[in-house]
């Protein structure tokens, strides 16, 4: 049984590492610039994103999602959505912050 407990280790924590590319790659297949910023938060919200559009002429609307672990503390993965500089209802950039993870 502690043999198998242990060859059980590193599969777990596999699964509970962290893939920065992978969420960016998630993100940039979920919103993409040009699209209306409406769209975008209603598509980033349906994916479990918590987006706080302030009073709605923020440039830049940040936007949260827990990430859970089976093994450590619960991770944050941050995306900022920014406004276009010429359509203040359209997304200009992505920008897919570092996952942020309690020590």
């Amino acid at each position: 049984m502690r043999r198998f407990l242990l060859a059980l280790l590193p599969l777990m924590l596999a699964a509970c590492s962290i893939d920065q590319s992978r969420l960016g790659n998630f993100i940039n297949q979920t919103v993409q610039p040009g699209m209306p910023m409406e769209q975008a938060l209603v598509r980033m919200q349906a994916e479990g994103f918590y987006c706080n559009a302030g009073s709605g002429g923020d440039a830049i609307i940040a936007c949260t999602r827990t990430y859970e672990r089976l093994v450590r503390k619960n991770c944050v993965e941050r995306v900022d959505l920014i406004r276009s500089a010429t359509n203040a209802k359209n997304v200009g950039a992505i920008d897919v912050l570092e996952v942020k993870c309690p020590k």
